[in-house]
């Protein structure tokens, strides 16, 4: 070796200097193209900098060994802190062996110098080969750069190693890249409308650009469905710029390769526009919705670019055996004579563009994807777009009318008609009053997705019930198959949330001030528009009734029949709240609430046959039951499970099988050896523990106390008791510091720790004062109201206690101590969260009896002060 490198201390400031000088020209309004490009000349300088250093210090010339740029420093657009791809290229293994002492010296100053060098290496002749199960390192090459090095080693293997392989490998490239594009999509829903989305991964974001462009170069042209206009390569390239900005602003914002973008950076890039083009004229500060909605157009536009690119078949040269065949079959298409539109391969594709110009052929066009299921080409999205938007084509027919949009609402698969027109901006033609909507982010940690893709998933997800997709849909295939005036359910269901984007008193309200608008333009007669008032109403309503009501509770039954009056409106309220939930995220329709609804329909529509469940088990009456539970118990006596279950409410029977209900029992036999009887069960992503014992005052505070001191957040929890006084409490949680994922071991010192506090034997409030101070919350993104409310009407024996608030750990402890220091017995707990927001419901008795007025509003106070 000859000398050392240059050193850091003089390195490490000269390249830190100029990243902060290229982050200060950013954020005084540079643009990013200018930023990326700076980041790629420093990295560039300093790279071949530190080759020549090591080269010096290692005595040797490059021969041998070329340094390439991949990816996306490759194509010179390096993010703040993006990775450097960069390929070192051997020329054999005695060069890589060689070389190896010297690249670690290299990769180890470039990472103290704050750059994350992401490498490979590879001889010319392991280049020579496909690696099939690393499709993303061939696709990184196609944007090749060389950095420094052997050049001519290089230029040999970029003219004459890879043209070979790269052009047998095109088929199975495009393959692969056309299925990591689609699961990429499928980790996202397949939709770029996400609340906080991923500006680089997220459909719609960076990498569908990219992902469009590697197809493009690897299909070489073709066909002429890979190219683009002049005036749709402008408007690709101002998305791409918009989307950079803000990919540059998160990076420089979160200090590490962070593209998500969240609420708070939602709010701080709006107040500067940030993205906004002609900066000189731009207003200083915009609202965050308005600026998202910005966002979505330039997302909208680089997804529809990649999907029109994936659904493109590269031309690839028939055998004569195919051609031969080719001839006699005919193209593959199901032309229908006289229609400007017509099947081809599996897709609808337009054959008379000009024809389009009369609104009513592509109104027609929507519909028959809608009565078939058969999906639009991106080609014909693209060509009605062009004839939508071309200023000098006279259009027809522009108005829709209410039977036109009738057969396409009430077909079998309406998406396929409104999904391209919301694409299109169609849909807000034909019901201006989605535009309220139309890109809306309304800040929720349970909603997942805009409102608009929301309403448009309840109405996929009505679809899916055609063909169940799982167990939880399966009762209501056959409400789907038959609903009566589907139509009017799908028009419910687009209008149901657009009053979240008008200034009205509620969303409710404001939706049905839409219908109004929306029903008289249309000429929708008075029996349909009350129809479609009383979904739009009442939407929410079956959801509470399930989730904060003992729908095994007859008055609660009756009350909400009452609210519902026919069957026909009970059926489609239960379709819509089905797919109401079930778009909400894709965790939200959980198969217990599932199940909950499906009992809520059956409940109502037999109370609308006049044929009424009973409140409590009569265990003597379970007959199937009982069998089975002594059965699943190891040939139980049938007259200790009748013991067991006489008195538990009827919820208990209808949220628990009867596997479930015979291993509750087994506990229940052993409370005479341990008093405390629990089960833990690890389910994905929470825990599931069941308690039985004698029933006792604060004792399900006391539950909920014991795990708020080993720090789970409870999410859900029930409540039960029989008629013998054994409480079965069951509780589901998360684990927030992983401490029984992690320790396994602790799983057996918490249960003895919960029997030991629920029996008496060990006080609570050391545990809680431990987990006090190691629990300093964040505040929350989302702020929750607190209300308290009371119900005397549903239940004939309790008084209903309401709690809306922020959900926090510990929270059900505190709100259960103050129930039991005013004296208040707990009947049913329906524990319930949605995102940051606790919905709790207590049935409460005082002494056997409803609350007081006076309690109730003692009780009010106590629990205002202590939710704060």
């Amino acid at each position: 070796m000859q000398g050392s490198l240059t050193p850091l201390s003089i390195l490490g400031p000269q390249a830190e200097d100029e990243r902060q000088r290229i982050r200060r020209k950013f954020e005084a309004g540079g643009s990013a193209q200018d930023t990326l490009e700076a980041l790629c000349a420093l990295a560039d300088k300093t790279s071949q900098h530190i080759f020549g250093e090591v080269l010096r210090v290692h005595n040797t010339e490059p021969q041998g060994l070329s340094l390439v740029a991949l990816g996306g420093y490759g194509r010179r657009l390096l993010f703040p802190y993006s990775d450097l791809d960069i390929l070192f290229l051997f020329g054999s293994l005695k060069a890589e062996a060689d070389f190896r002492p010297l690249i670690a010296d290299f990769s180890r100053t470039l990472w103290d110098l704050g750059f994350r060098v992401s490498s490979a290496g590879r001889t010319l002749e392991e280049c020579k080969r496909i690696e099939e199960d690393n499709a993303e390192f061939h696709l990184a090459l196609l944007d090749r750069r060389f950095l420094g090095g052997d050049e001519e080693l290089f230029d040999r293997f970029t003219k004459k190693i890879l043209p070979g392989p790269e052009k047998q490998a095109r088929p199975f490239l495009l393959a692969e890249l056309t299925k990591l594009t689609k699961e990429r999509h499928a980790r996202y829903g397949n939709t770029i409308y996400h609340l906080e989305p991923n500006v680089k991964d997220a459909p719609g974001g960076l990498r569908d650009y990219q992902a469009a462009a590697w197809l493009r170069q690897i299909a070489n042209g073709q066909k002429d469905g890979w190219k683009n206009s002049a005036g749709e390569e402008e408007v690709a390239a101002n998305a791409v710029a918009f989307i950079n900005a803000i990919r540059c602003f998160l990076h420089y914002s979160n200090g590490r390769n962070d593209n998500t973008l969240t609420y708070e950076l939602q709010t701080a890039a709006a107040e500067r526009s940030l993205g906004v083009l002609g900066e000189a004229t731009r207003p200083a500060k915009r609202s965050p919705e308005e600026w998202m909605r910005l966002y979505f157009r330039q997302a909208r536009v680089l997804n529809r670019l990649l999907l029109r690119y994936v659904e493109q078949k590269p031309a690839v040269q028939p055998s004569l055996r195919e051609r031969w065949f080719n001839v006699a079959r005919g193209t593959r298409s199901e032309a229908d004579k006289g229609k400007p539109f017509t099947v081809r391969d599996g897709l609808l594709e337009v054959v008379d563009e000009p024809a389009l110009s009369d609104r009513q052929v592509t109104f027609a066009l929507f519909a028959e994807a809608a009565r078939t299921g058969v999906p639009l080409s991106r080609e014909a999205e693209r060509a009605i777009f062009y004839i939508l938007k071309h200023p000098e084509l006279q259009q027809k027919n522009t108005q829709i009318n209410w039977p036109t949009l009738r057969e396409i609402l009430g077909a079998a698969y309406p998406s396929m008609a409104l999904r391209p027109m919301q694409r299109l901006s169609l849909l807000m033609d034909v019901l201006p009053e989605f535009k309220t909507i139309d890109s809306l982010v309304v800040r929720d940690f349970y909603h997942r997705y805009t409102v608009d893709e929301h309403s448009l998933r309840t109405i996929e997800h009505l679809e899916e019930l055609a063909e169940p997709p799982d167990e939880r849909a399966a009762h209501f295939r056959q409400l789907w198959k038959t609903v009566d005036r589907r139509d009017l359910l799908i028009l419910a269901l687009l209008l149901h949330d657009v009053g979240k984007g008008l200034a009205a008193e509620n969303h409710i309200t404001g939706s049905l001030e839409a219908l109004e608008t929306a029903a008289a333009r249309l000429g929708l007669s008075e029996y349909e528009i009350g129809e479609v008032h009383f979904l739009i109403q009442r939407h929410l309503d079956m959801s509470e009734t399930m989730q904060r009501r003992d729908i095994f509770d007859p008055t609660t039954v009756s009350m909400f029949a009452d609210t519902v009056t026919t069957q026909e409106r009970l059926q489609r309220l239960c379709l819509m709240t089905y797919a109401d939930i079930h778009a909400v995220n894709p965790e939200a329709l959980t198969p217990w609430k599932a199940e909950m609804l499906w009992q809520l329909f059956v409940a109502t529509s037999n109370h609308f046959s006049r044929t009424l469940d009973r409140d409590r088990l009569h265990a003597s009456d379970e007959v199937p039951l009982l069998e089975q539970v002594s059965s699943q118990a190891g040939g139980a006596i049938k007259a200790e499970v009748e013991r067991f279950l006489e008195g538990f409410p009827r919820r208990y029977r209808a949220v628990h099988s009867a596997p479930e209900i015979a291993a509750h029992f087994q506990l229940y036999q052993k409370l005479g050896v341990e008093p405390v009887q629990t089960e833990l069960k690890a389910r994905h992503h929470s825990f599931s523990l069941t308690l039985l014992t004698a029933d006792r005052p604060a004792l399900f505070a006391t539950i909920s106390g014991v795990l708020a001191g080993w720090g789970m957040n409870i999410v859900k929890a029930d409540a039960f008791a029989n008629a013998a006084g054994v409480v079965l409490d069951t509780f589901q949680f998360v684990d927030l510091h992983h401490t029984l994922e992690l320790n396994p071991t602790e799983i057996a010192r918490f249960q003895k720790s919960l029997a030991e506090i629920v029996n008496g034997k060990s006080p609570l409030e050391p545990l809680l004062k431990s987990r006090e101070s190691a629990s300093k919350a964040k505040p929350p993104k989302v702020a929750v109201e607190t209300r308290v409310g009371y119900d005397d009407t549903s239940s004939a024996q309790s008084t209903l206690l309401e709690i809306m608030a922020q959900d926090r750990p510990g929270l059900l402890y505190d709100l259960g101590s103050a129930l039991a220091r005013l004296g208040c017995n707990i009947d049913v707990a329906l524990i319930d969260t949605e995102g940051q927001k606790a919905i709790d419901v207590f049935y409460l008795t005082e002494r056997g009896k409803k609350l007081s007025q006076q309690k109730q509003e003692l009780l009010r106070e106590v629990l205002q002060s202590t939710l704060g």
